[in-house]
C-alpha cells in the first residue's frame, strides 16, 4: 500500500526533515537526512523551502522504500543521499 503525505517539517536543529505519511491504518514517520536534502537539487540547501520544493519527490521515494519493506527497526523509513541518487537516475 503506497504511503500518502500528511505533513512535512524541518527538525528544529535544521539538520533533518520529517515527513508524516499515512499508511492506511496508521501514520509512518519518514526521516530525510541533511545530505539527502543537500543532494536533491543545486545549489545545495537544507532548509524548509528545499523540503517544500521537492516534497512530492520525497514522498514518492518514501512510498517506494516502504513498499519494498525498507524500514528501520524503529519503524521509520529513512531517505538518504543514496536514495536521492537512485531517484535521479533515468529509468
Amino acid at each position: 500500500m503506497p504511503l500518502t503525505l500528511v505533513t512535512a517539517m524541518m527538525k528544529s536543529s535544521g539538520n533533518e526533515a520529517l515527513l508524516i505519511m499515512d499508511a492506511g491504518s496508521m501514520n509512518k514517520i519518514v526521516l530525510v537526512t541533511k545530505q539527502a536534502l543537500l543532494d536533491i537539487a543545486n545549489p545545495p540547501r537544507c532548509d524548509e523551502s528545499r523540503l517544500q520544493e521537492y516534497i512530492d519527490a520525497l514522498g514518492k521515494i518514501a512510498s517506494a522504500k516502504y513498499d519494498l519493506g525498507d524500514i528501520k527497526p524503529d519503524g521509520r523509513v529513512w531517505i538518504t543521499s543514496d536514495d536521492v541518487a537512485k531517484w535521479r537516475r533515468p529509468h
